[in-house]
């Protein structure tokens, strides 16, 4: 594929980093879809995703081990998750302006996938592995650094603990020697270029809640948090019996 040097210079300026390989960010804004038919030769961006993806990880464990030296394995494993996650990362995605210049197929294009947070979290990951493959893992570490440091800074791990239902349901199934919570897409719904999910908590394949959400993601937390709220108020009643 002819590589768009506009393009190209466009993306560099906003990720605040020149390519001495160019193929390499062009591999890094191709999504599958676009690799079909007289395409299909063409390499998509899920080798450099897998790549950049375990690089992110390796450097945030290396920064939160820097930043928090006192702190143990739990508190860092959840330090790090309220980092690296999709909404977070197709955020960054966005904030780079990611979403103009990727190379989608035709239907995708259509359906609006370039502000898929799926998409644009894949894209960002991409990024991080054509950097290393450009330079290597000092200069992507690098970038790694100055993209997060604020998000270190102001990181509340507290607080993204409450959000996180679903961490919370699981450890109250534990306590309470419940079966383990499952979740099951039970529908998709809209529009396909702004599709809400229907999803059912069960436990004991036992329906207890349903919730909607623009991911799965986001439906799953809103399940779990009726159920937890429906295990409180069950608390709360025989409390005061």
């Amino acid at each position: 594929m002819k590589i768009n040097q506009t393009l190209v210079g466009y993306v560099e300026r906003e990720i605040g980093y020149k390519f001495k390989q160019q193929s390499y960010l062009v591999e890094a804004l191709t999504h599958k879809s676009f690799c079909i038919l007289d395409n299909k030769s063409i390499p998509h961006n899920e080798r450099l995703e897998f790549l950049g993806d375990a690089i992110l990880g390796l450097v945030m464990a290396e920064q939160l081990m820097a930043y928090y030296p006192y702190d143990n394995e739990g508190l860092l494993s959840k330090k790090r998750a309220s980092l690296i996650n999709q909404e977070t990362l197709a955020e960054k995605a966005l904030k780079l302006k990611l979403s103009d210049f990727l190379i989608l197929g035709p239907g995708e294009k259509t359906q609006g996938s370039h502000l898929k947070p799926r998409i644009l979290a894949s894209a960002f990951e991409a990024i991080i592995g054509a950097i290393y493959q450009d330079a290597g893992f000092d200069q992507v570490r690098d970038w790694i650094n100055t993209e997060f440091k604020p998000n270190i800074e102001i990181i509340k791990p507290d607080l993204e603990y409450e959000r996180d239902y679903k961490t919370r349901l699981q450890e109250l199934a534990f306590k309470l020697k419940m079966a383990l919570p499952e979740y099951e897409l039970i529908s998709t719904q809209g529009p396909s270029h702004d599709p809400e999910f229907l999803v059912a908590l069960k436990i004991s394949a036992q329906e207890k809640t349903r919730a909607l959400g623009k991911s799965k993601k986001i439906a799953e937390q809103k399940a779990a948090q009726l159920y937890i709220d429906e295990l409180m108020k069950k608390n709360e009643r025989e409390k005061n019996k």
